[in-house]
């Protein structure tokens, strides 16, 4: 994140970022398509979460009450908690929220699907109206979702702390215990998820600024994005261990049946449960629709530099026309076939996101592009960045080669075939846009070019371009810094090198004044040896 948000700050441009290094636009184009899968996977969900908070505004939401017609065993949620109060516990699948899952989303009969595809077409409309408005418009919409999703965080968090006693002890106990069972695998793909790496990396439409310091900016951001994230996860937690006090869990239930089975369920157990469903589904709501505008942006904001004859309202129309007709097959089969489609991009995302950072650090060089950082925001980036930098790559390979051993050992399914077919298709992608760009260099017998960057990478100014062309550290700092004394105050002074404007025997003369030349070796150790060097027969002066 911080090399990609620098990227972008240095350059001031979202393309494939082949003046960098040509071999990066068949790895664009390979995010490109993986962001776009994601986006259309997302759209299923926005969809679900605004039927859903729909369906909470309700007095009696359809979870809560048994509406079943075949004489089976279906328990409400006002008689779960009578069940609970005699010490009886209930098994999940006789559940009221159990069956309104069931005919919500394994129901194909043309009154539910209808009113999914409606909802589907209504949420690309209101993608493609927050992606079309201006961009500073994009960006006060985003900090405003943000702050509206912190503040209802912890306002249901406190609300929670007031309805439990013990729970949220329990629950934090359970996060945060080292000694319970984990996949590394899993943690990898959340991190590949929320960082986007694999995907088209960040664009800050225009918001940023050339004087930021992007490895404080990437740690805060990582630092707020992780509380909130343990927040909700807590928020979760506790309501999950309510519910099972009084509700047997048998199986091991997927993402898409905890958000609108199991949660919504978890909520009847506490007062104000209507605030915590509007909260549940509000939240996600908000989030995937920013996210899906951001994504939409970017994509737009990418082609348009490819295709810089059309304009972008017209690339985020054909997106999101193409989203909606993507999506609607989707919208069907999401709820069993969603792990089968995400594998692909777990199995591809690592390998986008090492090749990525490979290219940039050991190709482009990672001293190259430690000094563009040194000249454009005036710092060195510390030892702690520049390892992680230079290990990235092959951590991210070790992944992929993890991800690869796992798809192997798992029995032939139609889940294992898809993510093959998916990782075949991207790698094909990528490598024929590869070679198609090394086919051109070839032609100009001029294959070295493959591994170099373009001269008119950098700055979008040319002034910019030839100041960094000509950029020496060393030639820098070759100054004097020592104190000046001024009257009665000393000030710190930054004298810049002296260079004689002529070659008369005069100027000769004057630079062979030893005064003159100590300005590069004077030391800053003694303030009056200093000013006597400088000048040691008159007062001090700047």
């Amino acid at each position: 994140m911080c090399m990609d948000s620098f990227i972008k700050q240095y350059t001031r441009r979202f393309d494939c970022i082949k003046y960098m290094n040509p071999l990066l636009r068949g790895i664009s184009y390979g995010r490109f398509l993986q962001t776009s899968k994601f986006v259309v996977l997302h759209a299923t969900y926005l969809a679900d979460s605004l039927r859903f908070l729909v369906l909470s505004l309700r007095e009696v939401p359809p979870w809560s009450t048994c509406q079943t017609d075949n004489g089976t065993l279906c328990i409400a949620a006002k008689d779960i908690m009578v069940r609970c109060n005699h010490n009886i516990s209930t098994k999940f699948v006789e559940t009221s929220a159990y069956f309104n899952y069931l005919d919500s989303f394994m129901s194909i009969e043309r009154s539910t699907l209808t009113s999914r595809f409606f909802i589907l077409g209504l949420v690309w409309m209101l993608v493609f109206f927050f992606a079309t408005v201006t961009e500073e418009t994009i960006v006060k919409i985003f900090k405003l979702t943000f702050m509206c999703r912190a503040m209802s965080t912890l306002l249901t968090l406190i609300f929670i702390f007031i309805s439990t006693d013990d729970v949220a002890t329990e629950a934090f106990s359970q996060i945060v215990d080292i000694a319970a069972p984990s996949d590394i695998m899993l943690s990898v793909k959340h991190v590949a998820y929320a960082y986007g790496i694999g995907f088209l990396g960040i664009y800050d439409f225009g918001a940023l600024s050339t004087y930021t310091m992007i490895d404080t900016a990437s740690v805060v951001f990582v630092a707020v994005f992780t509380f909130l994230s343990f927040l909700r996860s807590w928020i979760v937690k506790i309501l999950y261990i309510t519910m099972t006090r009084c509700v047997e869990l048998e199986d091991q239930y997927s993402t898409h049946v905890l958000v609108y089975a199991i949660l919504p369920l978890t909520t009847e157990f506490l007062y104000a449960h209507k605030l915590y469903v509007f909260y549940f589904y509000g939240d996600v709501f908000l989030s995937t629709l920013t996210f899906m505008t951001y994504l939409i942006a970017i994509l737009a904001k990418f082609l348009s530099y490819e295709f810089s004859s059309v304009k972008q309202v017209y690339i985020v129309g054909l997106l999101c026309c193409l989203g909606l007709a993507l999506s609607l097959p989707l919208l069907a089969i999401v709820t069993s076939l969603h792990r089968r489609f995400t594998l692909g991009i777990d199995l591809v995302d690592t390998y986008l996101g090492g090749a990525y950072v490979a290219i940039v650090m050991w190709l482009y060089g990672l001293k190259k592009f430690c000094t563009d950082i040194q000249f454009l925001l005036g710092f060195r980036p510390t030892r702690f960045w520049t390892i992680s930098w230079a290990l990235l790559p092959a951590a991210l390979f070790c992944c992929t080669a993890r991800s690869v051993y796992n798809l192997v050992q798992m029995k032939a399914s139609i889940t294992k075939y898809m993510a093959i077919a998916w990782g075949a298709i991207t790698f094909a992608f990528v490598a024929t846009i590869n070679i198609k760009t090394m086919a051109g260099f070839l032609m100009r017998n001029n294959l070295a070019g493959m591994f170099k960057s373009h001269k008119n990478y950098g700055p979008p100014e040319i002034e910019d371009r030839k100041r960094r062309l000509y950029y020496n550290e060393f030639t820098r700092q070759r100054k004097c810094r020592h104190n000046c004394m001024v009257i009665d105050e000393w000030f710190k002074c930054n004298h810049q090198e002296y260079i004689p404007e002529s070659t008369s025997s005069d100027d000769v003369s004057s630079t062979s004044d030893p005064s003159l030349m100590n300005l590069y070796d004077t030391k800053p150790t003694s303030r009056l040896r200093s000013v006597g060097t400088l000048n040691p027969q008159g007062p001090a002066s700047t």
